[in-house]
């Protein structure tokens, strides 16, 4: 088996795919995701860099994500705040929803809010 090393028996079920090559076999049970761990057998799987993926973690592994909507980002201007990918759009403040990226803005119970709404909602007088 690809993934446990363990010798396959004569007449025991084993998993091939194709995209992985013709010396690879899998018990059914460990034909999954090296992500997330999810039984693959009755699903698309993915085949990289000698790894099995589901189709959410492949797809990770080619864009980045979006922490404000959770869909992958397309485009090549998105930005990084807080340590995630955020769309431009999705990048907002807390209280306003006024649009984030390329301003300076702070961080009130770990959330991003503009300079306007900290001064008129949070900072003490």
């Amino acid at each position: 088996c690809y993934h446990c090393k363990l010798n396959m028996q004569e007449g025991d079920p084993a998993v091939y795919a194709e995209r992985a090559g013709y010396d690879k076999l899998w018990h059914p049970g460990c034909f999954i995701c090296c992500t997330c761990r999810e039984l693959l057998v009755d699903m698309i799987y993915f085949w990289k860099n000698g790894n099995l993926y589901c189709g959410r973690h492949y797809c990770d592994s080619e864009r980045p994500r979006c922490a404000g909507c959770d869909e992958l980002i397309f485009s090549n201007e998105y930005t990084l705040a807080e340590g995630q990918n955020w769309h431009l759009k999705h990048f907002c403040c807390f209280d306003c929803d006024c649009v984030l990226a390329g301003i300076t803005y702070l961080t009130v119970n770990d959330n991003p809010v503009c300079k306007s709404c900290y001064v008129k909602n949070h900072a003490a007088v």
